[in-house]
């Protein structure tokens, strides 16, 4: 099982240097999801000790000591998100040698993602070159639209939802392990990652404001000749919802590779998705179900930022 869970977590690394070559970390203007104080749907703070309670109910896939079934902690976190609507907010920051991309996404999803809209801006810097970009998609239960903007241009596409045409939309998420919609937007892909990353010792538990938590921690990765670093976080309910995950790694190899991921829960029920101004210029009404639909037009306004 450990063997399994190193093997895919070097093939993810090896996709991320692929996708940013090998010839400055970059940080976007916000600050890191897991350096903010606790709130409502974040428990812990960086700098805060929780009280331990022995009584909380643990969620599937943990036990008293730690991370006993990944795939069951997995499977409860997306179900738990799809059954309420949510939103989220995610940060990565990937550099691999002398390449660097930073993006933040923020996306919500209404109940059993009947509708969802995930909002990404990116910038990333090779050499002396520095390249921003951004992507809005959406989707309904039938169709998924997109609007990637670089520089002057604005590139609007569509397809029918059931088609799976789509597994990295554009540069916008292509430093990002694959994953289908459906686990990009539960986020699912980013968990699966961490959990094959080290192992995880469960190290606090707490009741805070009628729900319970639990924290898991992995300091050494799995055995991999390659990493030489692991610093992993979980912060997780009863039902298996993931409210926080903040996850850094280091990997040897032509030309190290670093990656910090953080993402925040920030939204569970109660959220609405509105339909997108540009959609009826996405989706031609003499297009067919099915069929991939693209336009693209130049726009003078930069990209980053505008949704």
């Amino acid at each position: 099982m450990a063997f399994r869970r190193s093997a895919a977590f070097v093939a993810a690394m090896v996709v991320l240097s692929g996708c940013l070559g090998t010839p400055a970390a970059v940080t976007t203007s916000e600050s890191p999801v897991g350096d903010r104080t606790a709130g409502p749907d974040r428990p812990f703070a960086d700098d805060q000790t929780p009280q331990t309670d022995g009584n909380v109910s643990l969620a599937p896939g943990l036990n008293e000591s730690g991370l006993e079934d990944p795939e069951a902690l997995i499977d409860a976190h997306r179900a738990a998100l799809e059954e309420t609507g949510f939103a989220f907010r995610f940060q990565a920051n990937v550099s691999v040698g002398g390449a660097s991309q930073g993006t933040v996404q923020r996306g919500t999803a209404e109940s059993n993602l009947s509708s969802l809209v995930i909002r990404s801006t990116s910038v990333r810097e090779i050499g002396d070159a520095t390249t921003r970009f951004a992507t809005t998609l959406w989707a309904n239960d039938s169709t998924v639209a997109m609007r990637h903007q670089q520089g002057d241009r604005t590139r609007l596409t569509s397809y029918d939802r059931d088609s799976e045409q789509m597994s990295v939309p554009d540069e916008t998420w292509a430093h990002l392990p694959r994953a289908d919609l459906g686990s990009q937007a539960t986020q699912s892909w980013l968990l699966e990652l961490a959990l094959m990353a080290g192992e995880y010792e469960l190290v606090e538990t707490e009741r805070r404001d009628g729900s319970e938590f639990a924290v898991l921690r992995a300091t050494e990765p799995v055995a991999a000749a390659n990493f030489t670093d692991l610093d992993a976080r979980v912060v997780v309910d009863s039902e298996g919802r993931v409210h926080n995950l903040t996850l850094t790694a280091t990997a040897e190899g032509d030309a190290a590779s670093t990656i910090r991921y953080a993402f925040e829960l920030t939204e569970i029920g109660g959220v609405s998705v509105d339909r997108p101004a540009w959609l009826d210029e996405a989706i031609p009404p003499e297009s067919d179900d099915g069929d991939a639909n693209e336009t693209e037009a130049r726009d003078a306004t930069p990209p980053v930022g505008r949704y």
